[in-house]
């Protein structure tokens, strides 16, 4: 299991980038990225670029909930793809004081009206080889229960936050 802080999440190919933390929201830490220089655009399997110089990531983890949440924008801040992770241990990491997660490996996209499930075979190989625990397992399948049902009746907290108000100090 992986723990991921919120300003290293999906920077892998991004050589610079700008990035504004919001600590003291009631229930959220939240995160926004402005891509300034992307060495290679991600393109996702349909054809559609999520990471491209000028484009954002809105990210927010619940403080007291099992995922996190990124939107994917485009340059002009219109959204491309809703992703998220399920984890647990949503928290500030104790010595950087930055917002981090441990990643339970099953992953949900949205995108236009579509759900995509992603990684449930390392989920299952991490379960077989104990790196999670049946407790683990079992939570990762109650929260993509839950969340499959709050995506389809777009009653989900974190989609409905007004990203724009946080978008707009940019």
């Amino acid at each position: 299991m992986k723990t991921k802080l919120i300003t290293n999440t999906y920077l892998r190919d991004i050589d610079k980038y700008q990035i504004k933390l919001y600590l003291d929201e009631e229930n959220y830490y939240i995160s926004v990225k402005k891509l300034i220089h992307v060495r290679e655009k991600f393109i996702i399997n349909n054809g559609l670029c999520v990471m491209d110089d000028g484009y954002y990531i809105f990210e927010v983890i619940p403080k007291n909930d099992n995922y996190a949440m990124r939107l994917f924008l485009n340059s002009n801040k219109e959204p491309l793809e809703y992703y998220f992770d399920i984890c647990k241990n949503n928290r500030l990491d104790y010595l950087s004081k930055i917002p981090c997660y441990d990643d339970l490996y099953l992953d949900i996209t949205y995108l236009n009206g579509y759900i995509n499930i992603l990684d449930e075979d390392e989920l299952i190989t991490a379960y077989e080889s104990g790196d999670i625990t049946q407790e683990d397992y079992e939570l990762v399948y109650q929260m993509k229960d839950r969340l499959l049902n709050e995506i389809n009746n777009k009653t989900n907290e974190t989609m409905n936050i007004d990203y724009m108000k946080y978008l707009n100090n940019f």
